[in-house]
């Protein structure tokens, strides 16, 4: 179905560059930002044209509804879902550019940009751990009797008791913790929100912890020196989660 397009006016000879949709949307993104997303839009041009385009010689104003679910689907069955929502992401931001150029019409780019996002979960890579080996990783940590054991402990717990990401884990604040119903505020992009609540196990691994940290506002769970001190105010990476926990047994 994406065979051939360029046949179809889905090929132009470099346009002027503030005639050219995909440049416009790069040129609004930070500079970090920029290469990922010109590499996601050359790889849709590449999808639409069989590879004889890229983004910017892609004619993006001949993109219509069909397309851009051809290769959405095309992404669903190659990448993960948050790649692929990273891509379906630039398609419409560049699809929108085409609009506000005049270069399509505003029903044909909400036609075209209307794409549902993709959902799924992935998995970490390696397999998945077993109760037992969760059990004996915590284990591992409450025969280290130091702060760090006795943190680490609490972020294990929770982990894979509330079913939390590293990433979700290291930005938690102590203000996002709410005693009287045992739960965790998770805060993601965009303002979304929603509720993650502890077993019996996370809590009182919680507790422990929060008694070793005490109640001053900040990062919920910090740092500590080689010899256990907390670090208030530092808060964990995480990447720093994954290597502590690949030393404790976790590689």
């Amino acid at each position: 179905a994406l065979r051939n397009r360029q046949s179809k006016g889905f090929f132009s000879e470099h346009p002027p560059l503030d005639n050219c949709p995909a440049a416009v949307y790069l040129s609004q993104l930070k500079h970090s930002s920029r290469r990922p997303q010109k590499q996601a839009l050359d790889l849709v041009a590449s999808l639409l044209t069989s590879g004889t385009a890229d983004c910017l010689t892609l004619n993006w104003a001949a993109i219509r509804y069909q397309h851009t679910a051809a290769v959405r689907g095309r992404l669903l069955d190659r990448y993960t879902p948050a790649t692929a929502n990273r891509i379906l992401s630039a398609l419409r931001g560049v699809l929108e550019q085409a609009w506000l150029l005049g270069q399509m019409s505003a029903e044909d780019y909400h036609r075209a940009a209307r794409l549902s996002p993709v959902v799924g979960e992935t998995l970490p890579p390696g397999r998945e751990l077993l109760a037992e080996e969760i059990a004996s990783l915590i284990q591992n940590c409450l025969e280290d009797e130091s702060s760090i054991g006795i943190r680490d402990a609490a972020i294990i717990s929770i982990l894979f008791g509330a079913g939390l990401r590293r990433e979700e884990i290291t930005k938690l604040n102590l203000d996002d913790y709410n005693p009287e119903d045992a739960k965790f505020v998770i805060r993601g992009k965009r303002s979304k929100q929603r509720i993650a609540y502890l077993g019996d196990g996370a809590l009182a691994a919680l507790i422990n912890w929060l008694e070793l940290r005490g109640k001053d506002s900040g990062p919920l769970f910090v740092s500590a020196k080689g010899g256990g001190a907390l670090r208030y105010g530092r808060r964990l990476s995480p990447q720093s989660i994954y290597s502590k926990f690949a030393r404790r047994g976790l590689a």
